[in-house]
């Protein structure tokens, strides 16, 4: 135990892996307050959730439209004193004020305006629902996602069938209702891409980072120093690269925790999800973009969170494990470092030589380099590559398999081999 606290602290006292863990949390904290600037504007939907709740029906939507013109009535009242003029709806009423509101009214009264904005903005969003659904083709995408990568032959037929399967569990998103729950309008704030397609990937690549360094230098310490004579000669000293693997996972666990706990703690602080961290991840207000995110499962927003963050974990041991190898046959922290960083690029480039004709092209896909890229659409419809119903898990399988057989067949061969 005494060997593995020593070990350990060569990592807390290594200037440069604290230096980058301070940079990386200033990096986040910066990142999150740029995207801050409308976070105002988000506590009128968790006021308007406390008021109604987040699940749309008939009932809702009755008290919704009564609440909203009662608000409208409150507001005509102001423009008439002020204006002589009525409004229909919020629409008719920014295009006769483009600019100069804060001539006019004052602080309380544009903090309604702001509000009814708002409020109308989710009640037409709402409208269109049906409408978007209804026009929704699963198979219609498949074929999109098929002609942008020119895929033919046997891997068109998978995308296919792959598909085929997901439209089954569309069919039961809709029959759920799981689309019409009230969430943060994604067209306009963008928070699922702000979180989980920008942030997240930051994160993981800052962990990525300091796992590499973390592992690869705790292993190769003594190549590094030159004193691998010294400690690897008796058979104790061959056992310590057992301590210096618990040491680096448990490092690199460290750390990951510390960047997701201040970054996502900061983040919540900045953006209110009070009410809403039990709406369907697959809500058709998520929507950031023209096709909706569509989840395989049924899961709230706090279990697409948590599932994320565990993949994340997963991701931080496999990555772990990968340069334990890696370090292990480089003997050399910096060499280790610049091999690993080649893999990464081969891995991401020799899954586009595969031919477009068969299933080998997605290989690639079943890979930790390639689950890094897309953290938004983990456990979703993902496009061609990712469309898989198991498609984390099965990767996070096999290469937990040939990252453990490897790892043994290493510390084995170590063992026997000459320093």
């Amino acid at each position: 135990m005494d060997i593995r606290i020593k070990e350990f602290k060569k990592i807390v006292t290594s200037p440069i892996i604290i230096g980058l863990l301070v940079l990386f949390i200033v990096y986040n904290s910066i990142f999150i307050f740029q995207n801050s600037y409308f976070r105002e504007e988000l506590r009128v939907l968790t006021r308007l959730v406390d008021r109604f709740g987040y699940e749309i029906d008939d009932e809702m939507l009755e008290k919704y439209r009564l609440y909203y013109e009662e608000q409208l009535v409150s507001l005509n009242k102001i423009t008439k004193e002020k204006t002589s003029k009525n409004y229909n709806s919020m629409a008719e009423f920014f295009a006769d004020y483009k600019y100069g509101l804060e001539d006019i009214y004052d602080r309380e009264e544009l903090g309604l305006i702001m509000e009814l904005g708002i409020m109308e903005a989710y009640y037409n969003t709402i409208e269109e629902i049906d409408e978007v659904y209804s026009s929704l083709d699963i198979m219609e995408r498949a074929e999109s996602e098929i002609n942008k990568f020119q895929l033919i032959d046997k891997a068109a037929e998978t995308v296919r069938n792959q598909y085929k399967a997901f439209s089954e569990r569309f069919q039961q998103l809709v029959n759920n209702k799981e689309h019409k729950n009230l969430f943060f309008l994604g067209k306009v704030y963008r928070l699922h891409s702000i979180l989980f397609k920008s942030l997240f990937k930051i994160i993981i690549f800052e962990i990525i980072i300091l796992v590499v360094l973390i592992t690869a230098y705790i292993v190769n310490y003594e190549f590094d120093n030159k004193t691998e004579a010294i400690t690897y000669t008796t058979k104790r000293g061959r056992d310590l690269i057992l301590d210096k693997l618990y040491v680096s996972i448990f490092s690199s666990l460290v750390v990951t925790t510390i960047i997701l706990l201040v970054t996502l703690a900061l983040y919540f602080i900045i953006f209110d999800y009070s009410g809403l961290w039990k709406v369907p991840i697959s809500s058709y207000f998520n929507t950031d973009h023209n096709f909706p995110y569509l989840s395989w499962w049924k899961m709230s927003f706090v279990q697409f969170l948590f599932f994320t963050i565990g993949l994340v974990y997963s991701i931080t041991l496999l990555f772990n494990g990968i340069i334990f190898i890696i370090a292990r046959a480089i003997k050399n922290t910096y060499f280790a470092f610049f091999v690993f960083a080649i893999i990464f690029g081969l891995f991401l480039i020799l899954p586009r030589l595969a031919p477009n004709s068969s299933n080998t092209i997605f290989i690639g896909a079943f890979t930790p380099y390639f689950l890094i890229l897309n953290p938004h659409v983990w456990f979703m419809e993902g496009g061609a590559f990712a469309t898989f119903k198991y498609h984390e898990i099965v990767t996070l399988v096999i290469w937990a398999l040939m990252i453990w057989v490897l790892s043994i067949l290493s510390i084995k061969r170590f063992k026997r081999q000459d320093i």
